[in-house]
């Protein structure tokens, strides 16, 4: 007599020693597949060439994308670092003209405490490299200072061997120097 389930059918019964049938191939091709992907990206973390390295490992260096620079979006603030009434103001309106924005014009806040010489000296923090760089294309022997700001906003103190900016070609002249430099640091980076 066979007996009837709750829900009134027969139990199928398996005949003794077979068990149920498993597909384990589905399981073993996904096994596999990360096994090949885990394998691949070791190899190019233990094999990685010379010339590659991590996004981190290589310094930001001021020349890189300083030529996709908008000069209008660099702000700059100009003092005045001598003795010549006006100064600022008439570097400032010049930078104006070649598409800089100009955010203030004054004398050297900081001349009680340090003196420029030379050309000038041009201040800038960590986030302002690039913009530094371009602006000191325009400015042929200035000296370059970074310091511990925290905006992008660089710093033009006009000293007292300041004659005139750059021509067009003494700029165009610092652009190709400033490419070299850079294609010549780019392969180890």
């Amino acid at each position: 007599m066979t007996m009837l389930s709750p829900l009134g059918r027969v139990p199928r019964r398996r005949p003794p020693g077979r068990r149920r049938s498993r597909r384990p191939v589905p399981a073993l091709v996904l096994l596999v597949a990360l096994s090949v992907l885990a394998l691949a990206v070791w190899w190019r973390v233990l094999h990685r060439g010379a010339g590659e390295s991590t996004a981190g490992a290589c310094p930001a260096h001021p020349h890189t994308g300083v030529f996709a620079l908008d000069p209008r979006r660099v702000k700059v603030r100009v003092y005045n670092a001598t003795d010549r009434l006006g100064l600022a103001r008439t570097v400032a309106g010049q930078l104006r003209r070649r598409g800089f924005s100009i955010a203030a014009t004054s004398n050297d806040p900081l001349a009680d405490s340090r003196q420029v010489l030379g050309v000038g000296e041009l201040r800038y923090g960590a986030l302002g490299a690039r913009q530094a760089q371009l602006v000191s294309w325009q400015f042929p022997g200035i000296r370059l200072a970074e310091d511990p700001r925290t905006d992008a906003v660089v710093d033009v103190a006009v000293g007292p061997a300041f004659r005139s900016l750059a021509s067009a070609a003494q700029v165009t002249q610092a652009k190709k120097k400033a490419a070299v430099v850079a294609a010549r640091q780019s392969p180890a980076c």
